[in-house]
């Protein structure tokens, strides 16, 4: 006789998510108890945040023709050839689980070695992937829960550029701050660009900035409208492939049309929540006429630095003594202990070390 478990009875993952047990529940209840499994599931399984980052062996296909992935599309994928051609492509069973993104230099094979199934925009692919070269560098940020550890950018991009806006929508310095701690992750150099710098007056010296100017990092002022720092862009992307990330509506796209005109990148307004309208759905591949590479990604509400490091943030905030890094949440940003310039630098120090913390966010069980 099957043994009848009442949900939330049974405390092991293997009752809760056995077929007999659930067949006669209302939906309802199955869901739920599926749900349940999970959770158990994920307490007894150690999650290796490591595994989505690990790729096959691509030694036995390095006489095959090398291409660099610029978009995908579920299991179809455009290539750009090394006469920056694009070449439509589908994945190799041999790829299963491999997390591709922009950006990954990839081996394949000329002639289909499975016949496609599916026609994408009634193109047929007339090539597939076998391999993923190892990635030089790989720009990622924390992810939802275990089960998605690490939410992929780009993979083998040489800088990473931080689009702050002086005005619509405001600069939040606490976005910067996280973008600075995800380059040095990725080993990327860092660049903040501040766009529409001729919303503001002259005499405005953007003191939201101060901090990290009296780190050395390199701020370019930019105006897509006059003008004012393109030409300093344009020098910077010789040779480089360089990865933007923002806010909606801080202006990328914007700064990306006036830097390759023929782009025809759409653009959005603010809207009336005074929030960026995202007009950049997927991260985008684009060569410059300058010898480099731009990605466009997405507009974001944040960039996650949960499961990185906490050594990570000496580097972000040098100014603080170690004993302070080792646990901010012991000291108060206002206090007189610590006499701070920036107090808001501290409160930004707390929000990362607790974010960092390994407890999942979302479910009641630790990694």
């Amino acid at each position: 006789m099957t043994r009848k478990f009442r949900l939330g009875q049974s405390r092991e993952a293997q009752d809760l998510d056995h077929r007999e047990v659930y067949s006669h529940e209302r939906k309802s209840d199955s869901k739920r108890r599926q749900q349940s499994a999970g959770r158990i599931q994920t307490r007894i399984e150690g999650h290796d945040s490591e595994s989505m980052l690990r790729l096959p062996d691509a030694t036995p296909w390095l006489h095959l023709p090398e291409a660099t992935l610029i978009q995908r599309h579920s299991q179809w994928v455009d290539l750009e050839l090394a006469d920056r051609s694009i070449l439509l492509a589908t994945l190799s069973g041999k790829l299963k689980g491999v997390k591709l993104v922009v950006g990954d230099r990839v081996r394949y094979s000329p002639v289909p070695l499975e016949e496609p199934e599916l026609v994408f925009d009634k193109k047929r692919p007339q090539a597939q992937v076998i391999a993923v070269s190892p990635r030089k560098s790989l720009l990622k940020r924390g992810g939802i829960d275990d089960r998605e550890p690490w939410q992929l950018i780009c993979a083998n991009a040489d800088e990473l550029w931080a689009c702050a806006a002086v005005v619509d929508p405001p600069m939040r310095p606490g976005l910067l701050e996280r973008a600075q701690t995800l380059a040095i992750a990725a080993g990327l150099v860092f660049r903040i660009i501040v766009t529409k710098r001729d919303r503001a007056s002259a005499k405005d010296s953007l003191p939201e900035l101060d901090p990290l100017r009296e780190q050395g990092l390199p701020i370019l002022e930019t105006s897509a409208t006059n003008g004012t720092g393109l030409d300093e862009i344009k020098a910077l992307l010789e040779r480089r492939t360089a990865v933007l990330v923002g806010h909606s509506g801080v202006g990328k796209s914007t700064l990306v049309n006036a830097l390759m005109p023929d782009s025809g990148i759409p653009t959005g307004d603010i809207s009336r929540y005074g929030t960026g309208r995202q007009t950049t759905t997927a991260a985008r591949w684009l060569p410059t006429p300058y010898g480099g590479t731009l990605i466009d990604t997405p507009g974001i509400r944040t960039l996650s630095v949960r499961g990185l490091s906490r050594e990570l943030l000496s580097q972000v905030f040098p100014e603080f003594p170690d004993e302070v890094i080792e646990d901010p949440t012991a000291f108060d940003p206002f206090g007189d202990n610590l006499d701070l310039v920036y107090p808001e630098r501290l409160q930004s120090l707390q929000r990362l070390w607790q974010e960092m913390d390994t407890r999942n966010p979302n479910q009641n069980v630790h990694r």
